[in-house]
């Protein structure tokens, strides 16, 4: 009787632990302002559809309490998709940001980080800002992102050369931004290059 008894008092000792440590884990889905969970669902969510874009607007001002004379100006430039859920690239006066979000089977949507900022320093400098999302980064694993905005209204075209010898240029000339994604590749290790209408390079930086 003594070994039964000792035996319920170590299960539930161990099972008080158990709901403390999960209770733990729970208080670091805030950070930067934006709601953060791990992408670790075994395919609960999806894709965004195009009719899912207001839904995550909402959510995303909700997320980010953005005030009501700004959202008039809030606008997507671009977006990626991925098995999981999709990247969006956001601008927001002064917040400019990309979000990665997901679709459920009942048509909800969950804002796994609502804001990886793209910040301007210094106008006369950041020209572009380039934001790069590792591969291991806690929001999507697997997957390198490489997100920017263009500030500077003569540059129309963005070149990405990558470590592995793959260039992609990309025309920026009415979305003013761009994402590119891409399966295990670290998005810290490249350089970008801005160009004008002519040809003429304007800007570039090295992600390292």
């Amino acid at each position: 009787m003594k070994f039964a008894r000792l035996s319920k008092l170590l299960f539930a000792a161990l099972l008080t632990v158990s709901v403390a440590l999960s209770g733990c884990g729970k208080n670091s889905d805030v950070q930067q302002g934006a709601k953060i969970q791990q992408v670790q669902n075994g395919g609960l969510t999806s894709p965004l559809r195009s009719t899912d874009l207001k839904s995550f607007e909402v959510e995303l001002f909700r997320t980010l309490t953005v005030p009501t004379t700004s959202q008039k100006d809030f606008r997507i430039l671009d977006t990626k998709d991925t098995p999981n859920g999709t990247y969006v690239l956001y601008t927001i006066p002064n917040n400019d940001g990309l979000a990665f979000a997901g679709r459920r089977a009942d048509g909800s949507i969950v804002l796994y980080q609502a804001h990886w900022p793209l910040t301007v320093s210094d106008p006369s400098q950041d020209l572009v800002v380039v934001r790069a999302i590792p591969p291991n980064s806690g929001i999507n694993n697997g997957y390198g992102v490489l997100a920017g905005r263009v500030y500077n209204p003569f540059i129309d075209t963005i070149q990405v050369d990558y470590r592995d010898g793959k260039t992609e240029r990309l025309d920026v000339s009415h979305s003013r931004g761009f994402i590119l994604v891409r399966p295990g590749f670290d998005s810290r290790f490249v350089q970008v290059r801005g160009f004008g209408f002519n040809g003429n390079p304007y800007w570039n930086v090295d992600t390292r």
